[in-house]
């Protein structure tokens, strides 16, 4: 698979509306309602699981490909490039999780996330802990699709179980996918990189900085992030302090310059300008449409 297109969205999607910020889900194998048979190699800048209740599709990696046949499910990890091959009557869904997300329960368990780097790809098999999943991921898709009151609590709570889940599986199945990721030398830094920005807590400090405390050049851990994630270390800063700013836009006990204060932006006007810019949204405009006012 020579090709890679990276879609910041769903497959030929330029971005993605997560409920809370944390979960979206969509119909596969759709774009906007059509029925797409021939999915052509691409990568996500997030995680995605999916579920195969009809049909057959062929998932092709790194030269590989896996036919899978429903019911049943699978996961590709993030940046990983695949393609897909679907029959005419395959039908099921994409659970699609965020950064914020895995990072909410990196800071739990590491090995779990680390985990998600796998292909896990499993047939449904009654009385066993595949079935289990697959009944989890319904019922994830289920609570997405209706509007019920603690909608983004339920769903929280759901996908948690779903990546232990996942997790205890893979210890058990020795047969799992281990796609190739880049070296472990470049993930070690990139890994220091992330617990640096959030010992620091600031988006004050310069990428130059970053890169002396870790022993590297400037142009060193640029190249490790690109390699990575496709994203420059500055927009890798940004991106993790606007994640915190949701966090705390969707409390009731803070107000927006409160909430600017905390990240180190003694600026409010400014901290609005490069929210709005990372998520097309204002502050006071994202609160509102998360049902909270102040």
């Amino acid at each position: 698979m020579a090709s890679k297109v990276y879609y910041k969205g769903n497959y030929q999607k330029h971005s993605i509306d997560f409920e809370g910020g944390l979960i979206q889900v969509t119909a596969f194998p759709f774009v906007d309602s059509t029925f797409v048979k021939e999915v052509s190699p691409h990568a996500h800048n997030f995680f995605q699981g999916f579920i195969l209740e009809e049909g057959t599709t062929s998932l092709e990696y790194e030269e590989n490909i896996a036919e899978i046949t429903a019911p049943a499910f699978f996961t590709i990890p993030k940046n990983v490039v695949h393609g897909l091959t679907n029959s005419d009557d395959c039908r099921g869904w994409i659970i699609n999780l965020s950064d914020l997300f895995l990072e909410n329960i990196l800071k739990k368990d590491a090995d779990i996330v680390m985990e998600l780097d796998t292909i896990h790809i499993e047939h449904l098999k009654e009385g066993e802990a595949t079935e289990e999943v697959f009944l989890l991921m319904k019922k994830i898709v289920a609570e997405f699709n209706q509007h019920l009151p603690g909608k983004s609590v339920m769903l929280q709570n759901l996908v948690n179980i779903l990546i232990v889940a996942l997790h205890r599986i893979s210890k058990k199945n020795l047969a799992l996918i281990t796609v190739t990721n880049p070296d472990n030398t470049s993930k070690i830094y990139f890994r220091r990189f992330i617990n640096l920005i959030k010992s620091e807590h600031t988006f004050k400090k310069t990428v130059k900085s970053y890169a002396s405390d870790l022993g590297i050049s400037e142009g060193h851990l640029n190249r490790i992030t690109h390699k990575i994630t496709k994203e420059s270390p500055k927009d890798i800063i940004l991106n993790y302090f606007i994640l915190e700013a949701q966090k705390e836009l969707t409390s009731f006990d803070k107000t927006i310059a409160e909430i600017a204060y905390q990240l180190h932006c003694d600026d409010t006007a400014y901290f609005s300008r490069l929210f709005r810019k990372k998520t097309g949204l204002t502050p006071k405009k994202f609160r509102e449409k998360h049902g909270i006012k102040i």
